[in-house]
């Protein structure tokens, strides 16, 4: 079975946290980033019954990963 990311969202969205969030490798091709982010918001939508504050984390996640946003900052390990 599949492991899931588990636990709540960080203050400020890291790499790792949106591949955590997509199920995809922080460093992933940006294709696959897409492909994923499709598959979960899929699930996730609100006008399939999914929550608004969900698909808006999925989406920072993707632009995260893509780029397109500020943040992303490496996690402290």
């Amino acid at each position: 079975m599949r492991k899931f990311y588990e636990g709540g969202f960080q203050p400020t969205m890291t790499r790792r946290e949106a591949g955590l969030i997509l199920g995809v490798r922080e460093n992933a091709h940006p294709e696959k980033v897409k492909e994923a982010h499709k598959k979960v918001m899929v699930a996730n939508h609100p006008d399939a019954g999914g929550s608004h504050y969900l698909a808006s984390k999925i989406n920072e996640a993707k632009d995260i990963l893509l780029g397109k946003t500020k943040g992303g900052g490496r996690s402290k390990v």
